[in-house]
C-alpha cells in the first residue's frame, strides 16, 4: 500500500519534466531553423534579385514592344507571341523557329550520348584497380577548361587544315571543311559537347555506383547471371533517379547552348547551327527588340518545361519498383 504514492510521485515528477523539456526542445528548434535561414539568406537573396525577379521581369518585358533607345516602351500584350506563332506557317523563313528546330536535334543527340559516355566512364573507373585517380583526373579534364577555350580548340582541330583532317587523310579519307557545311556543322558542336558534358556527368554516375548493393550483384552471379546482365538487370535500374538528373540537366544544358555556337560558327552555314539563345541575343542586342526576345525566352522556357516533365514520366526514379 506504501508504494502506490511513490509510484504515482514519480510518474507525476516524469511528466512535470517532461512538460519542462518540451518548451526547451521547442526554443531550440527555433534558433536552428532560424540560424539555418540566416546562412541561407545571402544566397537566397542572390536567388530572389537575379532569378526570381529577373524571370518575372523577362515575362513582363515580352509583353511589351521595347528597343531601349530614345522610344517608350509600347504595352503590345500578347503581340510578340502572336508574331512568333504566326512564323510557326513557313518555319524555314522564321530564324527563330529554325533554331528550335536545329536544338531539338542537337538536345536529342547530345542528352543520349552525354550519358552513355558519362555512364561508361564512371563504370570504367569503378572497376579500376590500379592508378584509379590518374585515370579520374585525366577523364574530368574537359570539364575543367571553360567554353570559350573548348570552342577555340575545337575550332582548330575542324580547320581545313586541322587536326581532324589531317588524322584523316593519314587513313587517305577525304576531309571536310567541318563547319562551313550544312552538313556536318552541328554534328561538329555535338561531338564536342559530348567531350566536354560528359565528363562533367561522370561524376553523378560515379557517386549513384557507391550506393549500389553489392549483395545483390553477388547473388545474381552466383545465380548465374553474366557481368551484363547484372549491369542491364540490376545496376541500371537503381541508377534511374541519377539518370534522370543527368539528363535533365543535359537537356537544360543543351536548349542554352550559345557559347559554341557563337564562337565557332555564329549560327552559320545558313543557320545550320542557329541556336534559340543566339537567336534571341541576335534579336535584342542586333535588331533591338527586346521585348520579342523576351517572348522567344518564354517559349523557350515553356519547351524545355515539357521536355523535362516527359524526361520525368518516361524514367521512373522510384527504384522499389524494380
Amino acid at each position: 500500500m506504501a508504494t502506490e504514492p511513490v509510484s504515482s510521485s514519480v510518474a507525476s515528477k516524469q511528466v512535470f519534466t517532461q512538460a519542462k523539456k518540451q518548451p526547451r526542445r521547442s526554443n531550440r528548434h527555433a534558433r536552428e531553423t532560424l540560424s539555418a535561414y540566416l546562412f541561407l539568406a545571402p544566397y537566397l537573396l542572390i536567388l530572389a534579385i537575379f532569378t526570381l525577379f529577373v524571370s518575372l521581369y523577362g515575362i513582363g518585358l515580352s509583353l511589351f514592344k521595347i528597343d531601349i533607345g530614345f522610344t517608350a516602351p509600347e504595352f503590345v500584350g500578347f503581340h510578340n507571341y502572336v508574331i512568333l506563332f504566326n512564323q510557326l506557317s513557313d518555319i524555314g523563313l522564321s530564324d527563330f523557329w529554325t533554331s528550335m528546330k536545329n536544338i531539338l536535334e542537337y538536345v536529342v543527340v547530345i542528352v543520349i550520348l552525354q550519358t552513355a559516355l558519362a555512364l561508361l566512364l564512371a563504370v570504367i573507373l569503378q572497376h579500376t584497380r590500379v592508378l584509379r585517380g590518374v585515370f579520374r583526373t585525366i577523364f574530368y579534364i574537359p570539364a575543367l577548361i571553360s567554353s570559350v577555350a573548348t570552342s577555340l580548340i575545337f575550332l582548330w582541330f575542324y580547320n581545313p587544315d586541322g587536326l581532324v583532317n589531317f588524322l584523316l587523310s593519314l587513313v587517305h579519307i577525304q576531309g571536310q571543311d567541318w563547319l562551313n557545311n550544312t552538313t556536318f556543322a552541328l554534328p561538329s558542336i555535338m561531338l564536342l559537347n559530348i567531350w566536354t558534358t560528359g565528363a562533367a556527368f561522370m561524376l553523378y554516375f560515379m557517386a549513384a555506383l557507391q550506393d549500389v548493393p553489392r549483395e545483390l550483384e553477388e547473388a545474381a552471379a552466383v545465380d548465374g547471371a553474366n557481368r551484363f546482365q547484372i549491369f542491364w538487370n540490376i545496376v541500371v535500374p537503381l541508377l534511374r533517379p541519377a539518370i534522370f538528373l543527368v539528363m535533365a540537366l543535359g537537356t537544360i544544358g543543351g536548349f542554352q547552348m550559345f557559347d559554341q555556337a557563337m564562337f565557332m560558327t555564329n549560327g552559320g552555314p545558313n543557320d545550320a547551327t542557329l541556336t534559340p539563345m543566339l537567336e534571341i541575343y541576335n534579336t535584342a542586342f542586333s535588331d533591338q527588340s527586346f521585348g520579342l526576345a523576351a517572348a522567344m525566352s518564354v517559349l523557350l522556357f515553356i519547351v524545355i518545361f515539357i521536355v523535362t516533365l516527359v524526361q520525368r514520366q518516361l524514367i521512373d526514379t522510384n527504384t522499389n519498383n524494380s
